[in-house]
């Protein structure tokens, strides 16, 4: 009797250490989660008997029954889960006493790292048979097999997590290069301006813009605009706004006006009032040296001509703030020859030094008339600017986007 007990002892484990070797090689080999759980339920079913189980594991921050038999599922995961909490080690469990234990006799919790891993409970399905019990038997070598197998799919789980976050830095590294083609950073040269500008995101996408279009020999368009927020969701509308912008231009016959009425329709539809855009657009006739301008809400660009600073403000309110924009005052103004403009955006002016002082748009104003004759080509003015805003701000990061459009007009 003895020595069959022996060879029966010798027998379990060594089907114990080769179910663990072809867990271990399963997992080596990358079988599926699918595959793991479906070895793991043959394994405790019809190799150790095991009647009842309930097998809970966290997947992707939930907690899911990922395999279940033996009795009616009479409870729901976000119930249950509250009642393990308490649970440290191997216990056994008084399923008459908790309607969510019902059929079941013990209760194995996995530990990983002081971590909870999944949560066991195993039954018998014959209790009334006198010999040992097989979750007793097994419970330890189940809490084995169970941490082997959760640990395996966790670290799965973090290699699909880390692959996503990898495919996502790919798709934002793209949308950064494509937002830089479409706004830019550069210096173009145009019959009637010289034109640079600069684009800084604070992420690796943003929500400032600035274009500028020759319209023809004599007319020429620009715009520098904000869209309030950070971000990919700053970016997309941007996007939009300035595909649609170009539309406008393109195919209709518009004013000033007209292009801030539509935009703002197109913001509303888009964003039901979670966004609104701060734009400053204008238009240069070279034959009249007449700049039209419209400014809705934004930081005021600042124009040096014949020596003089002007501030551009007239306009109306931010784009999308409102259904239907209050006003709107398109103005004008004639500009003298190597009249320059500055257009910025508000991660410009707010940048602060070490003692709380914004750059302010006062300082932009101060170095156009400081260079205004020693400049080769506009782009040395964005250069000294750029210059002075990283004197001035010291080790202070840039806390949001930052745009720049400079002209000079011949």
């Amino acid at each position: 009797m003895k020595v069959k007990r022996l060879q029966e002892r010798l027998k379990q484990r060594d089907f114990k250490l080769k179910t663990l070797l072809e867990i271990t090689k399963a997992i080596n080999d990358n079988l599926s989660t699918e595959g793991l759980l479906k070895a793991y339920r043959e394994i405790v079913e019809k190799e150790l008997l095991i009647g009842r189980l309930a097998l809970f594991i966290k997947q992707n921050d939930d907690w899911n029954c990922a395999v279940f038999y033996g009795v009616d599922k009479g409870f729901s995961e976000s119930d249950i889960i509250e009642k393990f909490q308490v649970f440290k080690d191997i216990k056994t469990i008084q399923s008459d006493n908790e309607e969510h234990f019902k059929g079941f006799g013990l209760i194995i919790p996995v530990f990983h790292n002081d971590k909870p891993l999944a949560y066991v409970l195993i039954g018998d399905i014959n209790d009334d048979e006198l010999k040992m019990s097989p979750i007793i038997k097994h419970m330890r070598y189940i809490q084995t097999l169970t941490n082997i197998i959760c640990v395996a799919i966790e670290n799965k789980q973090l290699i699909e997590k880390s692959l996503e976050q990898e495919r996502y830095k790919t798709e934002l590294k793209l949308a950064a290069e494509m937002q830089a083609l479409m706004v830019g950073s550069g210096r173009r040269d145009y019959p009637s301006t010289e034109v640079a500008t600069y684009y800084k995101p604070h992420h690796q996408v943003g929500g400032d813009f600035c274009d500028f279009i020759e319209l023809n020999s004599q007319e020429s368009f620009f715009c520098v605009a904000d869209v309030s927020g950070k971000g990919i969701s700053a970016a997309f509308l941007m996007a939009n706004i300035q595909a649609h912008l170009r539309a406008l231009l393109q195919y209709t016959n518009w004013t000033l006006e007209s292009l801030a009425i539509e935009l703002n329709k197109k913001v509303v539809e888009t964003v039901n009032g979670e966004r609104f855009v701060t734009l400053f657009m204008a238009y240069f006739h070279r034959p009249s040296r007449t700049l039209h301008y419209l400014n809705a809400g934004h930081n005021p660009p600042v124009l040096l001509s014949n020596n003089k600073i002007h501030h551009l403000e007239s306009g109306s309110v931010g784009i999308g703030m409102l259904e239907e924009l209050p006003f709107i005052n398109k103005s004008e103004i004639k500009i003298g020859k190597d009249a320059m403009i500055v257009c910025y955006t508000d991660g410009v002016v707010e940048i602060e030094d070490a003692h709380e002082e914004e750059f302010g748009y006062e300082r932009i104003g101060q170095l156009m008339k400081d260079n205004q004759h020693n400049l080769n080509h506009i782009d040395d003015l964005i250069t000294h600017i750029i210059s002075s805003l990283d004197s001035h701000r010291g080790n202070n990061p840039y806390f949001d986007d930052t745009a720049l459009l400079c002209c000079r007009f011949k």
